[in-house]
Protein backbone atom coordinates (compact mmCIF):
# COMPACT_ATOMS: atom_id res chain seq x y z
CA UNK A 1 0.00 0.00 0.00
CA UNK A 2 1.68 3.47 -1.11
CA UNK A 3 1.01 6.78 0.26
CA UNK A 4 0.27 9.68 -1.94
CA UNK A 5 0.57 13.47 -0.97
CA UNK A 6 -3.61 13.44 -0.92
CA UNK A 7 -3.44 10.43 1.55
CA UNK A 8 -1.17 11.98 3.23
CA UNK A 9 -2.87 15.75 3.76
CA UNK A 10 -5.98 13.79 4.25
CA UNK A 11 -3.99 11.78 7.43
CA UNK A 12 -3.05 15.09 8.77
CA UNK A 13 -6.59 17.32 8.20
CA UNK A 14 -7.80 14.20 10.26
CA UNK A 15 -5.38 14.22 13.29
CA UNK A 16 -6.03 18.06 12.98
CA UNK A 17 -9.77 17.85 13.85
CA UNK A 18 -9.46 15.16 16.04
CA UNK A 19 -6.71 16.63 18.15
CA UNK A 20 -7.69 20.05 18.00
CA UNK A 21 -5.06 23.39 16.40
CA UNK A 22 -3.04 23.66 19.65
CA UNK A 23 -1.37 20.33 19.09
CA UNK A 24 0.57 20.99 16.13
CA UNK A 25 2.75 23.59 18.08
CA UNK A 26 3.56 21.67 20.86
CA UNK A 27 4.42 18.71 17.92
CA UNK A 28 6.82 21.28 16.41
CA UNK A 29 8.52 22.42 19.99
CA UNK A 30 8.50 18.05 20.25
CA UNK A 31 10.25 17.89 16.76
CA UNK A 32 12.47 20.78 16.69
CA UNK A 33 13.54 19.57 20.21
CA UNK A 34 14.53 15.93 18.89
CA UNK A 35 16.36 17.18 16.15
CA UNK A 36 18.67 19.59 17.87
CA UNK A 37 19.60 16.91 20.02
CA UNK A 38 20.31 14.23 17.70
CA UNK A 39 22.48 17.06 15.56
CA UNK A 40 24.03 17.46 18.96
CA UNK A 41 24.54 13.79 19.59
CA UNK A 42 25.58 13.40 16.12
CA UNK A 43 28.39 15.66 16.75
CA UNK A 44 26.87 18.57 14.41
CA UNK A 45 26.81 21.69 14.65
CA UNK A 46 25.91 23.33 18.11
CA UNK A 47 24.14 26.92 18.52
CA UNK A 48 24.08 27.56 22.21
CA UNK A 49 26.53 30.17 23.62
CA UNK A 50 29.47 29.14 25.26
CA UNK A 51 30.82 30.48 28.40
CA UNK A 52 32.79 33.36 28.89
CA UNK A 53 35.83 33.05 30.20
CA UNK A 54 36.28 36.29 32.16
CA UNK A 55 40.73 36.29 32.81
CA UNK A 56 40.97 39.96 33.78
CA UNK A 57 38.85 42.75 35.24
CA UNK A 58 38.85 46.15 34.47
CA UNK A 59 36.23 48.68 35.23
CA UNK A 60 33.15 48.73 37.43
CA UNK A 61 32.13 48.58 40.80
CA UNK A 62 31.89 44.44 40.86
CA UNK A 63 35.41 44.45 39.23
CA UNK A 64 36.60 46.73 42.10
CA UNK A 65 34.80 44.01 44.84
CA UNK A 66 35.82 41.22 43.09
CA UNK A 67 39.87 42.11 42.68
CA UNK A 68 39.50 43.43 46.57
CA UNK A 69 38.11 39.79 47.69
CA UNK A 70 41.32 38.54 45.43
CA UNK A 71 43.60 40.93 47.45
CA UNK A 72 42.05 40.47 50.79
CA UNK A 73 42.45 36.27 49.87
CA UNK A 74 45.91 36.55 48.67
CA UNK A 75 47.18 38.84 51.68
CA UNK A 76 44.96 36.16 54.06
CA UNK A 77 46.87 32.97 52.83
CA UNK A 78 50.17 34.66 52.99
CA UNK A 79 49.53 35.71 56.62
CA UNK A 80 48.31 32.85 58.19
Amino acid sequence: MRFGPFEIILIIVIILLITGAAFVPAVGRTLGKGVRQLRSAVGGEDKTEKTKVVTKLEDGIAAKEVNRRARDSKEGTKTG
